[in-house]
């Protein structure tokens, strides 16, 4: 994209972790996955900050040739890590595509929100949520 670059995502496997079994093993793979995402100053402003969220957590959205790609920051390898999961299935889609996912469903396929705080699940739903009505702006 042009005004900023995206962490590179492509180590993540959706697949290796539906299969993983045990929440331990994913929890692993999720901080792993959260050192992916790096510090990004420049999108940790007003505007790009989500409300509902425990730690504050910034959310850049931008279109390129009718793709859209998400910048994502916190300072919580956990919260990167969760995010990490819902940016390889947006990032890089065109807002028909975008439209078609149901995040929270996926979310619910994976059993995240039975292993993680009210707090955190609540702050994936507002990221969910800013992604949503990111696609939904003209």
């Amino acid at each position: 994209m042009t005004d900023f670059l995206s962490d590179d995502l492509s180590s993540i496997d959706l697949d290796l972790f539906a299969a993983t079994q045990g929440w331990q093993s994913q929890y692993r793979l999720i901080t792993q996955w959260g050192k992916l995402i790096s510090p990004k100053p420049s999108i940790r402003i007003e505007n790009n900050l989500i409300r509902g969220c425990e730690l504050p957590v910034w959310l850049k959205h931008q279109q390129n040739n009718s793709l859209n790609e998400f910048l994502f920051d916190s300072d919580s390898r956990v919260i990167n890590g969760l995010v990490s999961l819902i940016l390889v299935n947006v990032n890089g889609k065109t807002s028909t595509e975008l439209a078609a996912l149901n995040l929270h469903q996926q979310l619910l396929n994976w059993g995240l929100e039975k292993h993680l705080t009210p707090s955190r699940n609540n702050g994936l739903r507002s990221i969910i949520a800013a992604i949503e009505a990111a696609i939904l702006r003209p």
